[in-house]
């Protein structure tokens, strides 16, 4: 049986190597496999090397790790692959969120709806498309892990192209589950039983319970007299070291009835009463985050790289982290069943939201595949919420492999957060990032 071969497309990630790697190299049964480290810059693929045999080193394992650039040696034969990228970097996103500004649009995030997140599809399309049908020639029926975003747009790529399951992983769902604990005061979080449906960043827990709690029906109560921002005074950090002050989402639960998704920078980038407004982002305590800080976060990854290859490698790096990679390929490879959060095409999980668009919800993962978990129907104002989401999405997509920038403006029109803006203002304003990105949207006619 031929030794099992995970590729890290992505490879000099300094924030993607060092966690989801660790957790591979620390998941029984994926200690001894071969792993590859592709990237285009193949000196920073051989600097997480020098740290994964490092760390392999410490954990008393052998596996077989390798930095290439070259596509036919990293590919060919693999099992899994594990999507890091951003095409252009934080270069190309800063056109992203400074023309949208220009036009009123203030992105926080930038990198999933709105115009930044349609920018980030434009510029991704084509990197994406080539690696799924290089995988496809190297590796047919290759299970393929996507972190990258836009989530929904890239993951749509992959899963109209690849051979092989594709499933797309995002950290947000951890957020709303800590929240839980430390409210509860839970010892772990698999005492929660929770129900999730919508899109990437913008998520929904319909039903959740602990034991006999009903938590969501417990939140309505305590929010008569408190607010979800004030419940839980400790801000909760993503997986990128951003917090949120939970006030948009204080908002929704109650225009709802049930708990979104927490993080407030990825929400409110759904609705333009949020970001189109720097009064409204002031009220509801919105946190942008810049370009500038971005690379400084980029520099001080690089820089703790650095200094744990020089010295030493510090214990936390000895456990595994909340992220979920390492247990799907383990539960997929090895039969070994588990279930968590995923992005795949909705074929029934979301009863009344379009088949065909990513969603997000519960999947499990055995020998078989990815199987997406049915929720039913979503609430009402939720799918009102969503909908025009998931037309914008699929359009955006469709102008891609179409080769339409007719298509792709005409997506972009649609955005919600772009309705302020008259027709001529909208095209102008896509023209010119689809310029600024020109390299990446040739393609486009």
């Amino acid at each position: 049986m031929a030794r099992l071969k995970i590729v890290m497309i992505g490879g000099g990630s300094v924030a993607w190597v060092p966690n989801v790697m660790k957790d591979i190299m620390l998941t029984d049964g994926l200690t001894e496999a071969e792993y590859v480290l592709y990237d285009i810059n193949k000196k920073a693929a051989q600097t997480c090397k020098q740290f994964l045999e490092k760390l392999a080193t410490q954990l008393n394992i052998r596996p077989s790790i390798v930095a290439t650039d070259n596509q036919a040696i990293a590919f060919k034969n693999a099992h899994y692959f594990v999507i890091t990228i951003s095409t252009g970097g934080l270069n190309s996103m800063s056109h992203d969120l400074a023309i949208p500004e220009q036009y009123g649009i203030y992105h926080t995030v930038g990198d999933t709806s709105g115009p930044g997140g349609w920018a980030r599809t434009m510029r991704n399309f084509e990197v994406f498309k080539k690696l799924a049908e290089a995988i496809n020639h190297y590796a047919p029926g290759a299970a393929v892990l996507n972190y990258s975003n836009p989530m929904i747009t890239m993951t749509d790529v992959l899963s109209r192209i690849c051979t092989g399951p594709v499933i797309g992983l995002c950290h947000g769902l951890f957020e709303n589950l800590a929240f839980i604990k430390r409210l509860y005061g839970l010892k772990d979080e698999n005492e929660i039983s929770a129900l999730y449906a919508g899109l990437n960043h913008f998520f929904w827990i319909l039903k959740a319970r602990i034991k006999n709690v009903d938590i969501i029906q417990d939140l309505k109560k305590r929010l008569n007299s408190s607010s979800i921002t004030n419940l839980l005074k400790d801000a909760y950090s993503d997986a990128m070291g951003f917090s949120s002050k939970r006030e948009v989402a204080d908002e929704l639960f109650r225009i709802t009835g049930v708990m979104p998704y927490l993080g407030d920078r990825h929400t409110c980038e759904y609705f333009q009463t949020y970001i189109t407004s720097k009064q409204n982002m002031k009220k509801y305590r919105i946190i942008r985050t810049s370009i500038d800080e971005r690379k400084k976060m980029f520099r001080d990854n690089q820089n703790k790289l650095n200094e744990m290859i020089k010295g030493t490698i510090p214990k936390e790096y000895l456990s595994r982290s909340r992220e979920t990679a390492a247990d799907i390929i383990s539960a997929h490879y090895y039969g070994r069943a588990f279930t968590d959060v995923g992005n795949m095409p909705n074929c029934g999980q979301i009863k009344n939201l379009p088949a065909g668009a990513v969603v997000e919800t519960p999947v499990r993962i055995d020998r078989t595949g990815f199987s997406p978990i049915s929720c039913g129907s979503l609430p009402p104002v939720i799918e009102a919420f969503i909908l025009p989401w998931t037309k914008v999405f699929a359009m955006t997509t469709d102008a891609c492999f179409n080769r339409s920038k007719h298509q792709a403006i005409q997506a972009l029109r649609l955005d919600p957060v772009c309705g302020h803006l008259t027709s001529a203002q909208v095209k102008e304003m896509g023209g010119r990032m689809l310029a600024a990105h020109k390299q990446y949207t040739g393609f486009l006619k």
